[in-house]
Order: C-alpha cells, then structure tokens, then sequence
C-alpha cells in the first residue's frame, strides 16, 4: 500500500485559531570567512534555511612533513603509545605538520589517552594503517586546538584479547528458578569470567540489534543484584542465575550479549578546539562510543568515514560499539556529519545536546542539581526553565561547584531569584550544540535510535535509515533525573529528502518522534517550533509514522509512505494526543493494488492544543 500525505501543513491549524500564532522564524547563523591563512582551506557548510559557517582545514602542500616511524611507531611494538603520543608532542611544539603513518598494524596497550593538545594546522596521513587497542580507558584526546584533519586511519578493538559482546540463544528458562542458559554462537567467547554488561534482543537471522516487534534487554550492571552467579556448564553455555529480571526471556530466542557498556571512547573532542576534520576514518570497534564532542568545541566534521563491524569478522563479531557512535554535548556548535556509514552500535548513532540540571533542592544561593552531563564552571551563567519548562528569563553566575556524586552538584550562585525552587531546569549559557548539518549518510542496524536531536537550527537531508531499533529520529527534551538530562528544546529543524525502511523494527513507538519528558511528565509549553519534514519516503512501518508534542510551527509535507508487507499485524492509522481543544485536517491517501488500481481514500489527522497552545498529535499510517 502506497500513501502519498500530499500535502500535510499542520501549522496551518494555528492560523485557524485566533489566539495561536505560528512562531517567527529565527535569525539563521551566516558566516563570514575573513583572513583565511595561507595554510589553510575551507569547507562551505550550508545548513538549514540559509545558515552557513566554515570549517578550516590545514593545506597540505604548506606543511613540514614527518614520519611518526621517526619516533618509534612500529608494527612489532607490543604498545606504540609512547611513540605515538611523542609523535604528537612534536607536532604540538612545531605548527604545519603532515605527520605521516606508514600503513600497517600497531597496537596500543596503555591505559593511559593520547593527547593532541595544543596543535595548530595538524595533518594526520594514515595511510589505510589501522590502530588496535585493548585499554577500555583509552582515548585520543584533541584539546585546545585549532585547525586539525585526520584522515585515512582504521581503529579497531583488540577482540583476540576481550571481545566487545557475543550473540547467545536462550535454553532452559525457567521463572521458578530464576534461571536460565545462555547458548553462545562462538565458543570461544564463553568464558566463566567474561563480563555480562547488558543482554539485548536481537534479529536471529542477521545477529543485528533489535528482534521484529520486540525489544526485550536488561541492562544488568545497572543493578548489582541483576545476577546472582553464573557458571560454564559446557564449552558453549553458561548457567545464569539472576533477581527475575530475565524472566521474559523465553527459549529460543537470540540475544547479543554485550560485555562492555560506556567503557571507553576513541576520539575525545574538547577544550575549546575548533576547526577539527575526521576525513575517512574507519571505527571498527570500541567498548564505548566512537566520538564524543564536548568542552565548548566547534566547526568540527566527520566526514566519508565508516563505523560498523569490520567487514573481515562479519562472521564472529556482532557490534561495533558499544554505545553510541557520535555524542555531542556542551559544544559551540557548527559541525557537519556528511557521507557517513554507521552501524552496529549499542545505543544511537548521533545524540546532539547541551546538558540540563534538574533542581532538586534549593538553599539560598545554593542549589542542588540532577546534572550527570551539564557544563558547571565558575563563572558561567546559567538560565532557569520552570516546571512548566518555560522560560522564565531568570538567570544566575556560578561561584563554585562541588560534586556530591556522580550526578548530583552542589551549586553555589551569586544571587539566586526567589521563583527558582524544586522541579525547575537549568542551563548553562555558554553552550549551543546548534548550527548544523547531517547530510548523505547510511543509520542502520543499531540499537536504540538513528538520531537523537535536541538541539537548534539543524538540517538532516539524504540520508538513509535502515532498521533502526527504535526510532529512526527522535526530537527530544528527555530528563530522567536519575539517568539522564538533555536537551533545552529545538527550534529551526529541517528533516527532508530522507528514506526510512523497517525503521523503529522492534516497535519503541514511531519512526519519526518529537516530545518531551520530564521526570515522567511532557512539558506543558511548546518546547520545539519550526520543524519542518518533507519529501521524504518511508517504506515498511512496524505501527506509527509520527509522533508529536509540545510543537509549535510544524510542517509535514509531500512525504510518500509505502506501508508494505513486512511487518504484517494492524498498523496504526491515528495515536492518541494530549490537551484539550481539537482541530481536524484532512488529506488523502492513495492505496495501490497488486493491479496497479489506484482509489482515493479522505482520512483525517487528529491535532489537539492545550489551554497552553502546545499541539500534541500522532501520526500513523493505515
């Protein structure tokens, strides 16, 4: 069945009530390159609705170049890191260096980050040469520095040592017993000593993340009484007992069992670095996350490079990473994801943010926050949103910080207003992860979802989305207290051009999904506003379409959906919303038959807004 949404205008709707405008669009982000040095180039971003900035690249013709061999890296070496890392301390002492990596394997097992720190027109040649590591707290840091590439480079994950994860068939549940056996595709991964991290279902037929309608997982080190003991009871089984939490779990079904979860991440972005390229780099493997870019960085870019399983172990590895590919938080912003492959993770691909507090308490001008990822420095200004998620326009500079744990900080401002109290939000000023461009890219075979964007003034066109788990796009403004806070709201958001197929595979919700939450609650405001989605194809939906809330200035528009038959139960035509008031928009769809007859069928779109004039709808294809 074809559907063809014609022509979906849903900020229509605010046009048809008096009291509710569509929002202004904002000022969009021009600029302007002015005295580009000699040694550089520059990449042209052009991004949503006019935005556009520069990302500055060193010129190789203008470098002194150097072979990092020079200073000891070399296949034989059981751990390069003190040759790479001096290598680096070179190129930090001496601006305009090609450093050079001779293609081959070399090993990494320090425990300790490499550390780009202070380089200026950096040009990092790999050469095809591939870096394998075996330390979960290894990372390459690129701090306080400007205008760096690296190209050409492979990384992998030494699984010879300690594999990432391993693909199980569950035998002999039993809930009386709070057992259960764990049957391992490989041998060799099962070991009496191996780490069980988190347990996910996933596709028996392509061992990917995600089984179809179903999305059975527990992630067992968030509760140290999860497992209670397992034993190897044969060359490829283990024995668990657990607490009840696999109960669920029933014979014969596939799992991939991951031993590492947040353990590690290869490329660190952060102090105020800018101007920072990955071109053609391949992620085969990581215990953690591939990227993350934090630290108030900017006009940084991946660009024709690769994450995914290695395509020499298809057979014997089942993950790439174990969380997300490409995390993005606490940044300045302007950044371009274009012409990449990525897959296989353990959570999303890209996640853009900035960090949020939850108050939850306050003692004079001191507050304690819920902020497991929010900037808090001494002088830094923070904003207050209030329960309602408003904005309230009150704001206050920070004196100290102090870690109570983990998540919880202990705040000190110079005067805080009197209206901020429990409940409330805060944000750090001096971040905007916005101003950016996600083009041309393949998600695909993932858990979790496709992009998680929470932040401004983002453009997401061409790209391909195949078998997401979860949601192919989320829009979010997402606060666990206990787990996590992101996201200060979006506005300015183009999703356009894109294919979605089979996306949402084990039925989290919808394909596409803009909302919030807040502490088991949606705001009661419009949090996103001018979001457009158009000209896209969908293809084989599981159940909904789209999802929305707390929007305001929302076009969906000449998209064309193609339900098909791959997923085979009821499909949900129209979700239930939030509010109160309702107004109706029709449309049509088209349905085509094995005989290529066409008949025209009017169906109608429900939209709901509270009395705050937020819309709240859902989307989904019949």
């Amino acid at each position: 069945m074809l559907l063809k949404i014609v022509s979906f205008i849903a900020s229509m709707i605010l046009l048809l009530t008096a009291t509710v405008s569509v929002p202004e669009k904002p000022d969009v982000f021009v600029e302007t390159l002015d005295g580009l040095s000699e040694n550089r180039t520059a990449d042209e971003i052009n991004g949503a609705n006019g935005t556009k900035f520069f990302i500055q690249r060193p010129k190789a013709e203008k470098l002194t170049t150097v072979n990092a061999s020079e200073f000891g890296l070399a296949e034989e070496n059981e751990d390069n890191f003190a040759a790479f890392q001096s290598a680096l301390n070179y190129c930090a002492l001496n601006p305009q260096t090609k450093l050079i990596i001779d293609k081959g394997t070399y090993y990494f097992r320090s425990t300790n980050g490499l550390d780009a720190n202070n380089c200026t027109d950096l040009l990092i040649e790999g050469n095809d040469a591939t870096f394998v590591f075996s330390s979960t707290d290894y990372r390459f840091f690129i701090r306080n520095s400007d205008c760096v590439e690296i190209r050409n480079l492979n990384v992998d994950w030494n699984w010879k040592e300690s594999p990432l994860a391993s693909v199980v068939t569950v035998q002999n549940s039993n809930a009386d017993t709070n057992t259960l056996d764990l049957v391992f595709k490989d041998a060799e991964y099962c070991d009496e000593n191996c780490r069980l991290m988190a347990i996910t279902q996933c596709d028996p037929e392509t061992y990917t993340f995600g089984a179809k309608y179903s999305s059975k997982e527990v992630y067992l080190y968030q509760d140290e009484t999860n497992i209670k003991s397992f034993q190897k009871i044969s060359d490829n089984t283990l024995r668990v007992t657990h607490n009840g939490c696999m109960n669920g779990f029933e014979d014969g079904e596939t799992y991939i069992l991951r031993h590492y979860v947040y353990n590690g991440t290869v490329f660190n972005l952060r102090d105020y670095s800018k101007n920072i390229t990955f071109d053609n780099v391949s992620i085969y493997g990581s215990p953690g996350m591939a990227y993350i870019c934090e630290g108030n960085s900017s006009h940084f870019q991946i660009i024709n490079s690769f994450i995914g399983v290695n395509p020499e172990h298809k057979e014997s590895r089942c993950v790439s990473l174990t969380a997300d590919a490409i995390h993005i938080v606490n940044t300045d912003g302007c950044f371009n994801i274009s012409g990449c492959d990525i897959s296989g993770m353990g959570d999303d691909a890209v996640n853009v943010h900035d960090g949020l507090g939850y108050v939850s308490s306050v003692n004079g001008n001191t507050l304690t926050l819920i902020a497991s990822a929010m900037r808090l420095e001494a002088g830094d200004t923070v904003a207050f949103k209030n329960d309602k998620f408003e904005n309230s326009d009150l704001t206050a500079k920070i004196v100290s910080v102090k870690d109570i744990d983990w998540i919880t900080k202990e705040v000190v401002v110079e005067a805080l207003p009197e209206s901020v109290t429990e409940g409330w939000t805060a944000y750090n000023t001096e971040c905007n992860s916005g101003n950016y461009v996600i083009r041309n890219n393949y998600f695909h075979e993932n858990r979790a979802r496709g992009l998680l964007l929470q932040s401004s003034n983002g453009l997401c066109e061409n790209n391909r989305f195949f078998k997401t788990m979860a949601q192919a796009i989320k829009v979010v403004m997402d606060i666990e207290p206990t787990l996590w806070q992101e996201g200060t709201g979006v506005d300015n958001l183009i999703i356009r051009n894109n294919t979605f197929e089979k996306c949402n595979y084990s039925d989290w919700g919808s394909v596409i999904e803009i909302g919030t939450n807040i502490a088991g609650k949606s705001a009661e405001t419009a949090v996103f506003t001018n979001i457009e989605i158009s000209s896209n194809t969908f293809t084989d939906i599981p159940s909904m379409l789209m999802r929305v809330n707390n929007v305001n200035g929302l076009v969906f528009s000449g998209n064309t959906v193609d339900v098909g038959g791959f997923f085979d139960e009821k499909i949900a035509v129209i979700g239930d919303g939030r509010g109160g008031h309702t107004e109706s928009l029709s449309f049509f769809r088209q349905i085509a038959d094995a005989d290529s007859a066409v008949e025209q069928t009017e169906f109608g779109m429900t939209m709901k807004m509270d009395e705050i004039r937020h819309r709240s709808s859902s989307l989904g294809a019949g």
